[in-house]
């Protein structure tokens, strides 16, 4: 299987990387949540990056915004919410023409992981159940 998230681009360089925003709600009480399984219940989620170029075009940031809604299909409510904002902090080391389409994507390779790591943590310890995201493959993005 091949892991697309994998940096093969060794012309940026991860500086600083951290939980910006982290938000994690589950109204339902623990009776009603042990009673949910995956098969009765809807995953919303959604994914955008924000790309900040810096003055002197050797840096950049991005901000990856993820945001994950669990549903139950039966009663219609909602079983728990999760929002991340995790920011990293970039050096471009090899000097070429760089497009933010070309950066932002590089650099969303290396912080997916992250926040993977943080979503699948979080749902696993606190939510109706495990939720498991698989990697971000930019051959399905339509421009």
């Amino acid at each position: 299987m091949n892991n697309v998230n994998i940096n093969k681009d060794d012309s940026i360089k991860l500086l600083k990387y951290f939980i910006k925003d982290l938000s994690f709600e589950n109204p339902q009480n623990i009776e009603e949540n042990n009673v949910f399984q995956i098969s009765n219940s809807d995953l919303n989620f959604n994914m955008n990056v924000f790309y900040r170029p810096y003055n002197n075009n050797n840096f950049f940031s991005l901000l990856l915004r993820f945001n994950l809604e669990c549903f139950s299909k039966e009663k219609k409510r909602n079983l728990f919410n999760l929002e991340l904002d995790y920011f990293g902090f970039f050096e471009i080391l090899k000097q070429k023409n760089y497009d933010q389409k070309e950066l932002t994507e590089s650099g969303t390779k290396v912080l997916f992981p992250f926040v993977k790591e943080i979503v699948e943590d979080i749902t696993r310890r606190g939510g109706s159940f495990p939720v498991s995201l698989n990697e971000v493959d930019f051959n399905l993005i339509k421009n």
